[in-house]
């Protein structure tokens, strides 16, 4: 048998695989404190004066600045950034950052290939909320970007790895909800993010909270986590990798007895390409069709979700509350899209294009609208983002139950490199309506659609068991239409959250 058949003969989601979720999740929703830092902590007030009133804010011959609002301290105060070219470099603090996400997401789903998940997401996280934490106390802009840059880095781990570890631990049936439920811990994290803003509104007091926090969490996550059997298998290492299922299924109040393992055939997956490398992206016909179309989808989910955000994110005066309801919309897409992935006609593919196209046609929409109906404009856009977050969770989803296991760390860095740079250029797409008005919309329209038509290409996964090698995706990519005629025959309804919580109550039955 498989490691799929162990976790659906002892529980493909018990309290075992709670815990896991926990873990995930809280680093999660750690990510979301620390990924839109700058919205606060970089932030350029409007209304400021000279303190000579013969001399406006930004003349060379003012000798102080007052700032007229009572607005959050930011950096760019403290460090006189609010006028010229310095505006711009304050500003810029996002996009440097998510550039050290996109560089570790280069490396860091390597290291968890080699080196295994649990210890990898481990130091990410306590490395993360350490330079978080040293970037409350740089003395300038360039050490606080430096330290950024590398609180970005370590966050990647916790994104990617995070979620390889738990979807490796859970059962087929289960793989749905766990892939799209940490898009609503990210959401929680922003609004925690805005909250705590709101309260100290100081950037330094705000960065040292969350800075601890994520600190605070490896402690958690080190009893909450542990190495995926799924690796322990792929490395060659049955032994441990039984140690790991027996755990499990005691955990979860079944006995697994002696099972005997399916383990993958390392002579004829090198004959495929399947060495654990960047080679074997480019080298496999199928694992390079899937990471290139991947790459498109990850990059416009990216660019689309962050630019409306940029774009419709201003829904009023107070800047605390206009983050918190642009992370909340997020809340009732992320819960519909773990009913909807998981029904048999739907699926990852045509959830995944149904979102991609549908935010399309509301983005491009707004090309018609005429300049004073700012409310219909408004609301397009929202409608836009909820239907972005949809997709954006079911390509997660997808491209984790795509990658055989022993590149599925890599494959998910190489492409969320793609996410990370759309998240570099969502802002610089935005201002193309400084250019011609709306132009922005008209870009996430057409590169929504374009990223919509390429997912069906992609095979389906829905109840399809985690390849072990590159063979396997062949295989399913000749038959992608048999698992959900199969699930459309039986009795099953898709997943609901009830069914997870049912399961880990009875597990001790």
């Amino acid at each position: 048998m498989d490691v799929d058949d162990v976790y659906i003969r002892t529980g493909e989601f018990g309290y075992f695989q709670w815990k896991v979720f926990s873990g995930c999740f809280l680093g999660a929703w750690f990510a979301g404190t620390q990924m839109v830092q700058n919205i606060f902590a970089g932030s350029v007030p409007n209304n400021m004066s000279c303190l000579d009133s013969h001399f406006n804010a930004c003349d060379a011959g003012c000798p102080s600045i007052v700032y007229l609002d009572d607005e959050l301290k930011s950096f760019a105060m403290e460090w006189n950034m609010t006028c010229g070219p310095s505006i711009a470099a304050a500003q810029n603090t996002q996009a440097l950052f998510v550039l050290g996400v996109m560089i570790g997401s280069f490396f860091v789903g390597g290291l968890g290939d080699k080196f295994g998940r649990f210890p990898v997401v481990l130091a990410c996280q306590f490395l993360c909320g350490l330079f978080g934490l040293l970037s409350s106390f740089a003395l300038n802009w360039n050490v606080y970007v430096g330290l950024r840059l590398m609180t970005g880095f370590f966050l990647s781990g916790i994104i990617i790895i995070g979620f390889v570890l738990t979807s490796e631990l859970v059962g087929p049936s289960k793989r749905g909800v766990i892939g799209a439920m940490p898009g609503l811990a990210f959401a929680l994290g922003i609004s925690t993010l805005s909250l705590v803003s709101w309260f100290t509104k100081d950037w330094k007091v705000m960065s040292i909270i969350f800075g601890i926090v994520g600190i605070v969490c490896t402690i958690p996550c080190y009893w909450l986590f542990v190495e995926s059997p799924r690796w322990y298998l792929g490395k060659g290492n049955v032994e441990k990798c039984k140690l790991i299922l027996k755990k499990i299924a005691k955990t979860n109040g079944h006995d697994l007895g002696d099972i005997e393992l399916k383990v993958p055939s390392k002579g004829d997956a090198s004959k495929k390409g399947s060495k654990t490398s960047m080679l074997s992206l480019l080298t496999n016909g199928t694992l390079r069709k899937i990471t290139a179309i991947q790459l498109v989808s990850w990059f416009t989910c990216s660019s689309v979700y962050y630019g409306l955000t940029i774009a419709a994110g201003n829904m009023g005066d107070n800047r605390y509350i206009s983050v918190i309801l642009n992370s909340m919309v997020e809340v009732p897409s992320n819960i519909a899209i773990l009913y909807i992935m998981n029904i048999p006609r739907c699926g990852r593919v045509k959830s995944c294009v149904g979102g991609l196209i549908i935010s399309s046609i509301f983005c491009g929409s707004i090309w018609f609208i005429p300049d004073k109906h700012t409310l219909a404009v408004t609301g397009l856009a929202c409608a836009g983002k909820l239907f972005i977050c949809a997709a954006f969770a079911t390509i997660y989803v997808h491209a984790g139950e795509l990658y055989p296991t022993p590149v599925r760390n890599l494959g998910l860095g190489v492409i969320s490199v793609a996410n990370r740079l759309g998240g570099v250029m969502a802002p610089l797409i935005v201002n193309l309506n400084n250019i011609y008005h709306n132009a922005h919309f008209v870009v996430f329209g057409v590169v929504g659609c374009l990223a919509g038509v390429l997912c069906l290409l992609l095979p389906e996964t829905l109840g399809r068991p985690l390849p072990e090698s590159p063979e396997e995706i062949y295989q399913s990519s000749k038959e992608v239409k048999i698992v959900s005629l199969e699930l459309e025959k039986s009795d099953k309804r898709p997943l609901l959250l009830s069914d997870m919580l049912d399961e880990g109550a009875d597990v001790d039955t």
